[in-house]
């Protein structure tokens, strides 16, 4: 895992120096080393703070990157060059088939680390060789890597940089511009650090931007078809179901695992985190579930009993109301964003990860789109009888999987990047998410007296061993569970926020603002009885967005001070 950071000068100007400011935000996303790439200079260092020492020639256009070494141990700080020395290439991911690709390059290609992300220089050389064109270059190569990624690709020769990431957007990648310059990086605060404004873009999942030598950009294109579509139904049997389920699953994992003897689970007790954490504890030698939330949550007590009965390790960061107050300000810059929804689920996982960050865990594992594969939400069963049967129910849920990149992954990425930590999602491999496709919607979700959902998932369950009573645990959203939604709520009121100093403007406000997750997006459609839980209050919007100062607003439109209603 890595943070990639670039600038393109529009004006011909250095842009060195700026190129190592955006590195020193995103500097915890890198801690094993960085590297800055200008015109015919690569300097390598052991940290941002280094890289000061090293002056370097003026340059107008510049890459740079920070390491967290997973793979390939302390030899591999990218970025990595082709051997003809055209091509030089950036990468922030996993590439799990890095082993037998490597195995087929060796012969005709000069490596100089262990690294998975060496691979995607050479792969790319020989089919750009090909096909001399770039695109097709690029989908060639994508094509042949089974794995999460944010790359970044520069010709020498022409001076042209392609952005790209992967089909589910597990690995982000954002950009920006103005008359002076274009620049992209991992996170936004890095191309806020520059002076470049809301809106930033980001790259699509499964899509490319090719930026000019002149800093000039057309549409981003699409590399790769996305799994969720025209998949035909295969699985109608529960049996046939769970056993492809459990091939595809375990397959998962091993891949995930390979060559760890220690890893971290993102824990809550409910049944997406258990079985990931089950079958990590089969093939990995220590397994650390952690948990966060408000002192005496039912997340918290559940976790402990479960990670008891299972006999996994555990660890609980429980915190207070005042931790809490002081966290907010933390988790809303981590992931640049002040949607209640999003500030609320993260706050638990930020506990988590900072316990995980402590223990000096450098890979976590996290059950994150199991509901969206297998019909887990709620309101899912609802839609069968009010939303248009189980054809409505697919559309939502295919809706669902595709913008799970910037109402999940992009959050928790932050996170645990901020601790210097990476983020695995055994569930979003693509062979799995293709069989979830194949699997006869009846046999997960059974209509709207379903209290649960995702038996496929439930039943592979108790086949693995865990007990029925864990399998059909009835889960809480992750901000309910935890008690961060109560608690913020209290500390709203406490900063004098509530339902009185809400105006007219502010209401207007608020209804153009993009709902995100899909709770919030029509999820509370669904659920009269519960919409008060998937809605967040006027005033503890108002409350976060009272405090975004600590980044520049991504709502542009928004009020963010009381004083200004």
């Amino acid at each position: 895992m890595c943070g990639i950071v670039g600038i393109l000068s529009k004006t011909g100007e250095n842009v060195v120096p700026l190129v190592e400011s955006m590195l020193s935000c995103i500097a915890c996303r890198g801690p094993d080393g960085a590297t800055i790439a200008a015109a015919e200079e690569i300097v390598q260092t052991d940290s941002v703070s280094d890289l000061r020492k090293h002056p370097m020639s003026d340059s107008c256009s510049a890459l740079g990157h920070v390491r967290l070494a997973i793979v390939g141990g302390t030899c591999g700080q990218q970025p990595f060059r082709s051997c003809d020395g055209r091509f030089i290439v950036e990468h922030n991911g996993e590439i799990y088939n890095y082993k037998k690709l490597r195995s087929k390059l060796e012969s005709s290609h000069r490596f100089v680390s262990q690294t998975d992300s060496e691979v995607i220089a050479h792969i790319f050389e020989d089919n750009y060789a090909r096909t001399r064109d770039l695109q097709g270059a690029i989908k060639k190569t994508v094509s042949e890597l089974d794995g999460v990624y944010a790359i970044v690709i520069r010709d020498e020769e022409t001076g042209e940089i392609a952005l790209i990431r992967d089909v589910m957007g597990v690995r982000q990648l954002y950009y920006g511009q103005n008359s002076q310059l274009v620049a992209f990086a991992s996170e936004r605060k890095a191309l806020w650090k520059i002076g470049l404004k809301e809106p930033t873009l980001r790259i699509h999942p499964g899509s490319a931007l090719i930026i000019m030598p002149d800093g000039s950009f057309g549409e981003q294109q699409k590399i790769t078809r996305n799994p969720v579509s025209n998949q035909k139904i295969q699985y109608k049997t529960l049996s046939t179901a769970i056993k492809a389920y459990k091939k595809a699953l375990v397959s998962s994992m091993r891949k995930r695992t390979q060559d760890f003897d220690r890893i971290g689970i993102i824990f809550s007790g409910g049944i997406d985190s258990v079985i990931i954490a089950w079958l990590a504890k089969k093939m990995v030698r220590e397994v650390i579930c952690y948990t966060g939330g408000v002192e005496g949550s039912s997340d918290i007590t559940f976790a402990r009993k479960i990670a008891k009965k299972l006999n996994l390790k555990l660890r609980v960061n429980e915190l207070t109301y005042n931790e809490v107050e002081e966290m907010i300000p933390e988790v809303i810059n981590t992931i640049e964003h002040t949607n209640a929804g999003q500030v609320e689920v993260a706050i638990p996982v930020y506990a988590a990860v900072k316990l995980a960050h402590e223990d000096g865990i450098k890979v976590m594992f996290s059950g994150q789109a199991a509901d969206e594969l297998f019909g887990g939400y709620s309101w899912y069963g609802k839609i069968v009888k009010d939303g248009g049967g189980y054809a409505g129910l697919r559309h939502y849920m295919n809706e669902d999987i595709q913008l799970l990149y910037k109402e999940t992954l992009e959050r928790e990425d932050k996170i645990t990047m901020a601790h210097s930590i990476e983020m695995r999602e055994p569930f979003l491999d693509l062979k799995l998410i293709r069989l979830s496709m194949k699997i006869d919607l009846r046999l997960n979700v059974k209509g709207v007296s379903d209290a649960f959902g995702k038996h496929v998932h439930r039943k592979l369950a108790q086949e693995l061993g865990i007990p029925r009573d864990i399998a059909y645990r009835s889960k809480e959203a992750a901000q309910h569970g935890s008690g961060i939604h109560q608690v913020i709520d209290l500390i709203a009121r406490k900063h004098g926020f509530d339902e009185s100093t809400i105006s007219t403007k502010y209401m207007d406000l608020l209804k153009s603002r993009e709902r995100v997750g899909s709770s919030q997006r029509y999820g509370y459609l669904f659920e009269d009885e519960k919409k008060k839980m998937w809605i967040a209050e006027p005033h503890v919007q108002m409350y976060l967005d009272s405090i975004s100062k600590v980044l520049p607003t991504l709502e542009q439109n928004v009020i963010a001070k009381r004083k200004s209603t």
